[in-house]
């Protein structure tokens, strides 16, 4: 009659062992979704975009390939 009841002692430890494991379980679950749910969230919100505008004159300064342009003059960059 011991090893009966050492047997169901047992059986009940292992059944609340299972459901604290169930119950971490589903709160990382919970988790995850609220992590992915934040994500998807952030990746929607509107992002700021800059326009620049410049006008070139005769004058100005244009560096192409390594060489520097002034206006229709051309001389060798030098770093």
């Amino acid at each position: 009659m011991e090893e009966l009841t050492l047997a169901t002692e047992l059986l009940h430890e292992v059944k609340a062992s299972a459901r604290r494991w169930f119950v971490a379980f589903c709160i990382m679950v919970v988790l995850e979704v609220i992590t992915i749910a934040g994500f998807m969230w952030y990746i929607t919100l509107p992002t700021e975009e800059y326009t620049y505008e410049q006008e070139a004159t005769d004058d100005s300064v244009n560096v192409i390939n390594g060489d520097v342009r002034y206006g229709s003059e051309t001389e060798s960059h030098i770093p």
